[in-house]
């Protein structure tokens, strides 16, 4: 009996990781996002290059591609750092 204990136990903590995990890359969508687009600002891709290339790559609507699209032409006046990925 003990050692099925163990394996729920283990089991239960691997999901957790797995949680975790797929939680932190959620709260992390908008700086990857962003930092994304400002790299290929600086690269001089197209807007409409940008956006669409966030909408395959991080899967999110035309709304949101448009918003974090201001938000990455904001953090380019702001001179915010940016890292090269």
């Amino acid at each position: 009996m003990n050692i099925g204990l163990k394996d729920s136990f283990d089991r239960a903590e691997q999901v957790n990781r797995e949680q975790e995990s797929k939680l932190q890359d959620e709260l992390n969508l908008d700086v990857r996002v962003v930092d994304t687009m400002i790299q290929e600002i600086m690269w001089g891709s197209s807007a409409n290059s940008i956006k669409f290339d966030a909408r395959r790559d991080f899967g999110i609507d035309s709304k949101d591609a448009d918003l974090y699209y201001k938000q990455a032409l904001q953090a380019i006046k702001e001179n915010r750092k940016w890292y090269k990925r």
